[in-house]
Formats: structure tokens, sequence, C-alpha cells
């Protein structure tokens, strides 16, 4: 009688054991489940996602999470034998050249979040100096272009914006996506008004799109 007594209590001790060995493991399957999660969180924090547009590809810009398509040869707007032209007129530029059409989509997965800058960069062959060159941004809502960025003379940022536009681009519009979708965009450029400039000069800015998560 006093052996099975005994081989019960062993019994009851290696349970308890065997319980507290599931416990431990039940734990440290949690405390690896949340570390993942962390990582997970700051990869999509960290991330960041910028390219520029090479000679040669199509015409698409292309990032993890945005793309930027646009219909001319060129990522871009030149101006070539131009004349100063008053804001007014400016605006409503609508000649072959004369403003340039395009589009950036997003693409976002769950509840992540991405921010997007426009930004244009000077071609370095420009002659004409940046005071005297006007830059103006629409964007297309229910059918129609409306003004999102008033004209503004080219103004080049100092440094690295916290999205990534480079040193010497300017930004024209900085926008948060918290869902997917396509914004349609129209870029145009004249001299400023009053300015004095050759006829025979020029200049040239390519738009990029700068990305990064949120």
């Amino acid at each position: 009688m006093g052996k099975k007594e005994q081989l019960t209590e062993e019994q009851k001790l290696f349970k308890e054991q065997e319980q507290e060995e599931k416990k431990t493991r039940r734990l440290l399957f949690s405390i690896v489940g949340v570390t993942i999660l962390v990582l997970a969180v700051l990869g999509l924090s960290f991330a960041t996602f910028q390219q520029e547009h090479k000679s040669g590809n199509s015409n698409s810009i292309t990032t993890q999470n945005i793309s930027m398509n646009y219909t001319e040869g060129e990522n871009g707007i030149s101006i070539v034998n131009a004349t100063p032209t008053s804001d007014a007129v400016g605006k409503l530029l609508s000649g072959k050249g004369e403003y340039f059409d395009f589009t950036i989509t997003a693409t976002l997965a769950g509840n992540a979040k991405v921010k997007y800058e426009i930004a244009a960069m000077k071609d370095k062959s420009s002659t004409i100096p940046d005071a005297n060159m006007k830059l103006y941004l629409e964007q297309q809502v229910s059918g129609t272009y409306e003004e999102v960025m008033a004209p503004k003379v080219y103004t080049p940022i100092t440094e690295e914006s916290e999205v990534g536009s480079p040193v010497g681009s300017m930004i024209l519009k900085t926008v948060t996506k918290e869902e997917s979708g396509t914004d349609n965009y129209r870029l145009r450029m004249w001299i400023k008004e009053n300015a004095a400039v050759e006829i025979s000069q020029h200049y040239t800015v390519k738009v990029n799109v700068y990305g990064k998560a949120q």
C-alpha cells in the first residue's frame, strides 16, 4: 500500500513538472511572437524607397510602394526661346510642351501609410537664373485640374528632406496616403514677368517622386 501511495506522489510531481514546462514553452513562444512583431513594425517604420529616372527606361518611375507614370519622353518640362509671361497667362498654358502631366500611384496593404513628395530638379545645363523661373502645379479633382501650388519661383532646398528629396531640388507638394490610390498632376513652368533674359536662354526641370513609409 505504501509503495502505491509513493508512486502516486511521484506521478503528481511529474505532472506538475510537465505543466511548468508547458507554461515556460508558451511564455517563450509569446516572447518570440512579440519580438517578431516589433521587428516587423520597425522594419516598416525605417523602410525608405526612392528612385530617379534613368535614361533609356520606360516612362515610369517605380518604388516599393509608389509609382510615377508620365506620357512624354522625359519626366519633366523645358523652356527654350521663351519670353517673360504673367502668372495669369502662364497658368493657362496649354500648347505642346507647355505643360507636363504625370500620375502617382500608391499601393498600400493593411494599415500601412506612406508619405511622398513631388520634387523638381533643375537640369545643370539650364542657363536662365532660378529667380526668373515660375513653377505651377495642379491636381485633378473630379475630372478637372485645381491649383495645389500657386505660381512660385524655383526655390531649391539646402538639405535633403526627411522623405528623401535631394539637395538642390524644389519640393512641389507633400502627400500622406493612408490607402491605395492614384493622383493625377499637371505642371507648368514659365519665365517670370519682367525678367531680363535673352531669347536663346533655356531652362529644364525633371520631376521625381520620393516616398517613405510612416
